[in-house]
C-alpha cells in the first residue's frame, strides 16, 4: 500500500481536527450519538431546547472549518459525514455504505466526494499539485 504523502497526512490531521470539534458542537447542540448524520441533514435533534455547555472551537478549528465550508456543499457533506461523526455504540466508525443512504448518495459516489473533498482541502492548504490517489481511510 503507498504510503500518504506530507500533503495528505496534513490534510488527514487537519480534518481530524476539525472534525473533533465539530463533532463537540453537534452533541451540543442535542444531535444524538446513535443517529447524527440523520438529524444533522434532517436539520433537526432529539432535545432541540436542550443546550449542554460546550468549549468554542479553538482557532485552528476554526480556520480549518472556514476552509471546509468555501467547498460544495455536496464535498461539505462527505467531509462533515467522514470526519464529525462520533463513532458507533459498538465503538466502530460508520463505513461508507452506512454513510452513503444518508446522504442520499451511492457508495461509490459518497467515496467519489470524500476523496474530491480532501483534494480540494490539500489543494487550499498547498496550492495546486499533482494528486496521487489518496490511501486515507473511508
Amino acid at each position: 500500500m503507498p504510503r500518504r504523502t506530507f500533503e495528505q497526512q496534513a490534510a488527514h490531521s487537519d480534518l481530524n481536527y476539525w472534525g473533533f470539534w465539530k463533532g463537540l458542537q453537534f452533541a451540543a447542540d442535542g444531535a444524538s450519538p446513535i443517529n447524527t448524520l440523520a438529524q444533522i441533514m434532517s436539520g433537526r435533534a432529539d432535545n432541540p431546547g436542550h443546550r449542554v455547555l460546550c468549549l468554542d472551537m479553538k482557532p485552528k478549528a476554526w480556520e480549518i472549518n472556514a476552509r471546509v465550508f468555501s467547498l460544495p456543499g455536496d464535498l461539505i457533506a462527505a467531509l462533515g459525514a467522514r470526519y464529525c461523526l462520533p463513532c458507533k455504540i459498538d465503538g466502530h466508525p460508520y463505513k461508507p455504505h452506512e454513510l452513503a443512504p444518508l446522504l442520499g448518495v451511492s457508495v461509490r459516489a459518497y467515496r467519489d466526494r470524500l476523496e474530491r473533498g480532501r483534494i480540494k482541502y490539500r489543494e487550499m492548504l498547498y496550492g495546486g499539485f499533482r494528486s496521487q490517489k489518496s490511501v486515507l481511510d473511508s
